[in-house]
């Protein structure tokens, strides 16, 4: 069961990277220019960016593409940045709105996500760390996490810490984005050079490497509860 998991987690990030570079050809390059107003507005621009990041927080919306987006529109070093820092304002506000006002909607989604089963007893002893092992999880729902942290018991302070976890898939999508340029124009080319082959790699390897942390993670919750 283990490896047909792990398999089928590499056969959908290779499936994944595929129809990346194809949309990227032939979808995102007409739009680049469109989307680098971001970039090209500067702190406004940025600012538009994080605040698009949190409303898709609070929608319940996976921001996985944004971070993507991220490394396209601001390249590798800003675009990591501006996904991590998006990626926490889009965590915070979620998580306030159920600890004060949502709690029996983020209590419903804590009982209906079978990924999120044992999380409440594993904050009760590990706390931020629980918040840190589910962020570098691409198994476990960023948006629905978000609110259900909001029914636990888990503090802000802990909450916070555990967070910054999210500096790996953000540096993971931001480098796949910040390539995309890269690879799209390898294809439109057929010059496949090094940086053509290193960020396939790299991309490659990461994802499948989170894949795998994140069916862990999720196991490991599920035994909690078993328990």
């Amino acid at each position: 069961m283990k490896i047909k998991t792990v398999s089928s987690g590499i056969f959908i990030v290779i499936g994944g990277i595929l129809l990346s570079m194809t949309l990227t050809r032939i979808l995102l390059n007409p739009l680049i220019e469109q989307i680098s107003w971001f970039n090209n507005s500067g702190s406004f621009g940025i600012a538009l960016f994080l605040l698009l990041y949190i409303i898709l927080g609070i929608l319940v919306i996976p921001a996985s593409f944004h971070k993507y987006l991220s490394g396209i529109i601001f390249g590798f070093s800003l675009g990591v940045l501006i996904a991590w820092i998006g990626s926490m304002l889009a965590a915070i506000i979620p998580f306030l709105l159920a600890k004060r006002w949502l709690k029996p909607y983020a209590e419903k989604l804590l009982e209906k996500n079978p990924k999120l089963i044992g999380i409440e007893k594993a904050i009760v002893t590990d706390k931020w760390k629980t918040v840190a092992l589910t962020r570098v999880s691409l198994v476990i729902p960023y948006g629905i996490l978000n609110y259900a942290f909001g029914a636990t018991d888990i503090n802000l302070k802990d909450y916070l810490i555990g967070n910054t976890a999210m500096i790996l898939p953000a540096i993971m999508y931001a480098w796949w984005g910040s390539q995309t340029r890269v690879i799209a124009g390898a294809i439109e080319t057929g010059e496949r050079g090094s940086s053509y082959t290193i960020s396939l790699i790299i991309s490659l390897g990461l994802t499948i490497w989170l894949i795998y942390r994140g069916h862990e993670i999720s196991k490991r919750f599920e035994n909690l509860e078993a328990q």
